[in-house]
């Protein structure tokens, strides 16, 4: 008898949630946005690792937004023995660097300039980056070549585990880069 009352409450509980996100989907509080080049590039963070690739006029849910950056949820269909509730751990050809972000040309030079004085990169960055990993010491965490912008990619891939790049300039600001592994 307790059990069934158990198994009520929570088939009651699951079906006021269910009528809880019709609700605010009948009344257009889930903002949906749809991809609307050919293909676009589903990251981990911002400027993170690129996870998949998405399609035009793939149907995306709003999560949050910032001024450049948008987090969605996907939904759809995958076979499912092509699934694991594990990662993968295979960090094989991966690569792994910190990144600072400043809006200026002097500051990149100023910031570059204590780092070849022997400055903690990590603490500069959380000092002075205004990238999106400034508070993890800009730890960009492992990648893979391609995941990152051109420019990102081609700097971090010059440098050998320990170098320090030089200023890469992008429309956002101005990057310096240490290749970690």
């Amino acid at each position: 008898m307790l059990k069934r009352k158990w198994t009520f409450l929570f088939a009651l509980v699951l079906a006021l949630i269910g009528l809880s996100y019709a609700l605010v989907v009948a009344q257009g509080v889930v903002r949906r946005l749809y991809v609307a080049v050919e293909k676009e590039n589903l990251r981990d963070t911002p400027r993170g690792k690129v996870i998949a690739k998405l399609n035009k006029g793939t149907e995306l849910v709003v999560l949050a937004e910032t001024d450049k950056w948008v987090k969605v949820q996907v939904t759809g269909w995958i076979w499912k023995e092509s699934t694991t509730p594990v990662r993968p751990k295979s960090l094989a050809g991966a690569m792994r660097a910190y990144h600072i972000m400043v809006k200026t040309r002097k500051q990149a030079e100023e910031i570059l300039k204590q780092l070849k004085a022997g400055a903690d990169f990590q603490e500069l960055a959380k000092k002075y980056s205004i990238g999106p990993t400034a508070q993890q010491g800009g730890d960009l965490g492992y990648f893979y070549p391609g995941d990152f912008a051109p420019e990102f990619d081609q700097a971090i891939r010059k440098l050998k585990p320990g170098e320090i790049s030089d200023i890469v300039k992008t429309a956002e600001g101005y990057h310096i880069f240490k290749r970690i592994k």
